[in-house]
């Protein structure tokens, strides 16, 4: 019997970025006055986390809706703490990138942290748009599931008036749901979020670990509030003036490069798809085209192409996913689309009649207001040239679908405009920023790692040898020693320091 387990545990990779602007073009500091009204937290249990938070606080940060117009209303910032267990130094935020759910991260991960918790309270929040931070919203699960039908793809004319149309319908309930926030979820008011969130803890400075997007937030953050950062590292770093499409493509050979990995494995331990690599590549695609052409029925469900490419990514979890995921294949093949559905429903989130999370879709809702308000977006009549682009790279990830590329079709139809705000780093206050980048992590290139270290003008770049998307703490004893001594003593690296993949 096949174990289905749980798509939070794998190894996704983070999806990113997106914009322009001189480093030069200078945002104005708004630290003046900050502390001077410091907002208030209320601290007491956490409640409704599905992870033990035995030891943790967590309470509401209230801060404005939009900064430029107080008259708007506000909103809430879901926020967490794990108190220090040593003698306590200060507060430093985290922000894990990804989702944008730091207070459920942060739960389920502080114990990697200890080292850090031993002087720092550590703190953590929901960035707006996100977990209990007026999250977007785009349709019940009923609408979703339509949006999933449609076959992915826009070259050939009738899917592709298909999937523009169900991408439509997506961004316009996004809007009706949540056209609220949506002007406001880009990272400049994400930075200012984070600035209260420095004054309500009563911190003079901020000091950060921000991981993947977490490290654009950082570097936005150096810009708006040059002389209120204090000691800040930004893991996994990302260029934040890339395009959405610059991103899509990063993404599309990690996905690629997961899936080779995937039918290598397979075939060194005996695949029953084939017996080289060519040939159990062309048994997927062939399976997936011909979903396309007539989906499987399972009871009153389908299994269709879009589908079926979402449970590809279960290879990005490792070893321990392939021989299910090759098993489900075969049964597919063969006709029985049942076994992959039930991968499909857990890799996307679906659970009865809605859809969680924390599936690969579940963060499209908030990922499309972040990366679609802040970045340079494609035009919807460049999506033919832009997914044969992809499908280069990857001739199935490549693909635009609801479980790939999806935030190309949907940034083309967003319907707010594009603010460069959250796309602007060009930190001119006093304090060093270290950067670090694993050199064999393709969701996060070094190329881009330096070119985040450069626009915050006094970066420090360390590297990484390994594929680790956020080296620390995992990146072993001289990342570990790296940011410990600068978060915990202020020991700044010298330039040019790497660390051996461990």
């Amino acid at each position: 019997m096949l174990i289905l387990r749980s798509p939070r545990s794998l190894v996704l990779p983070v999806v990113a970025t997106l914009g322009f602007l001189p480093a030069t073009a200078a945002i104005a500091d708004t630290t003046t006055g900050t502390a001077a009204t410091a907002p208030a937290i209320s601290w007491g249990a956490c409640t409704g986390l599905p992870v033990p938070t035995t030891g943790l606080d967590c309470g509401k940060l209230t801060v404005p809706l939009d900064y430029g117009n107080p008259s708007a209303g506000t909103i809430d910032v879901a926020v967490i703490r794990a108190k220090a267990t040593g003698t306590r130094i200060g507060s430093l935020v985290m922000n894990f990138g990804g989702d944008g759910r730091g207070v459920i991260n942060l739960a389920a991960s502080h114990q990697k942290y200890a080292d850090l918790r031993k002087q720092y309270d550590l703190v953590s929040f929901d960035a707006r748009g996100s977990g209990a931070t007026s999250p977007v919203t785009c349709g019940p699960g009923a609408s979703i599931d339509r949006l999933f039908a449609v076959n992915p793809g826009v070259r050939n004319p009738a899917d592709r008036k298909a999937f523009l149309g169900a991408t439509a319908d997506f961004v316009r309930t996004c809007e009706k749901e949540s056209g609220r926030i949506l002007p406001h979820a880009g990272m400049g008011d994400t930075a200012r979020d984070m600035d209260g969130l420095r004054a309500a803890l009563g911190e003079n400075k901020l000091n950060y670990y921000g991981m993947s997007l977490g490290s654009v937030l950082g570097g936005v953050y150096a810009t708006l509030h040059p002389q209120r950062v204090g000691r800040m590292v930004l893991d996994a770093g990302l260029n934040p003036r890339q395009s959405v499409l610059e991103v899509q493509t990063q993404l599309t050979r990690t996905f690629q490069l997961f899936y080779e990995r995937f039918l290598a494995g397979c075939v060194k331990k005996g695949c029953d798809l084939g017996k080289d690599t060519k040939e159990v590549n062309s048994a997927v695609e062939g399976l997936v085209e011909r979903l396309k052409r007539k989906p499987l029925e399972v009871g009153d469900r389908r299994l269709g192409a879009s589908l079926a490419i979402a449970t590809l990514h279960a290879a990005s979890g490792g070893e321990a996913y392939w021989q299910e995921l090759e098993a489900r294949l075969a049964k597919a093949i063969k006709g029985d689309g049942g076994p992959l559905l039930e991968l499909a429903d857990a890799m996307t989130g679906r659970q009865g009649d809605t859809y969680s999370p924390f599936g690969i879709f579940g963060s499209a809702p908030y990922g499309s207001a972040v990366y679609c308000r802040d970045r340079e977006r494609p035009a919807i009549r460049d999506l033919p040239r832009i997914e044969a682009k992809l499908t280069r790279i990857s001739p199935i990830f490549g693909q635009l679908s609801p479980t790939t590329a999806f935030m190309i079709p949907s940034c083309a139809q967003w319907p707010v405009p594009v603010d460069p705000e959250g796309r602007t780093v060009g930190h001119t206050g006093p304090a060093p920023i270290v950067v670090i980048s694993s050199k064999q992590d393709t969701a996060a290139p070094t190329k881009e790692a330096a070119s985040l270290s450069r626009q915050l003008t006094n970066g420090v770049l360390v590297t990484y040898g390994g594929d680790l998307h956020g080296a620390y703490p995992a990146g072993g004893p001289c990342i570990t020693g790296v940011v410990e001594d600068y978060v915990v003593n202020g020991k700044v690296p010298a330039k040019g320091t790497s660390c051996p993949a461990t």
